[in-house]
């Protein structure tokens, strides 16, 4: 039997453990970038969120006021200067002008032959309600009924097999502020 030298073997026994093991540091390693890389974004955030609390702060102590409301009519900014001043208008309620103005326009579309065609069955329904509406109108009656008039002409409009017409209607409601 040959003599080995043992010393001079270099035995590579389990290739896989050693596979394993590289993946294993290389996977700790981009956790590692992974957890350093949300550390500072997260540090970041903060940064910018005491800044922001700072300027608000700053802005607060120079006298400046934000007042920001539900709806875009409803922002008021008033400037640091002496002397100066500001109303603000808020007009609530029904404006049965602009109401009037659209419903008599709606009305004009009872002449075109595409507007019987358009709604075929619900044409005299639709005819009855615009009418109606603007009888209410005119008379100024309760808001709320004037409103729900409204909606009704747009459902119908809405339901309708499309068209030129019914859009017009639905664009023309689309300008008054229904809620």
């Amino acid at each position: 039997m040959p003599d080995f030298d043992l010393s001079k073997l270099t035995l590579n026994i389990n290739p896989t453990m050693d596979f394993i093991s590289n993946m294993q540091r290389e996977q700790d390693n981009a956790l590692r970038a992974l957890e350093a890389t949300r550390r500072a974004k997260e540090q970041e955030e903060l940064r910018r969120h005491n800044e922001l609390v700072s300027a608000l702060r700053e802005a607060g102590e120079k006298g400046a006021t934000i007042i920001i409301g539900d709806h875009a009519g409803d922002i008021q900014i008033q400037q640091n200067s002496a002397g100066a001043t500001q109303k603000m208008e808020k007009h609530e309620g029904l404006d049965y002008e602009q109401v009037l103005g659209v419903l008599t326009e709606i009305k004009e579309y009872f002449a075109f032959p595409q507007f019987e065609k358009t709604f075929g069955e619900n044409t005299e329904n639709i005819k009855a309600v615009i009418e109606s509406t603007i009888e209410a109108v005119n008379s100024k009656e309760d808001e709320g009924l004037i409103e729900k008039s409204l909606k009704i002409i747009r459902d119908i409009a809405v339901n309708a097999a499309g068209g030129v017409i019914a859009s017009g209607i639905i664009a023309l409601l689309g300008t008054l502020p229904l809620g």
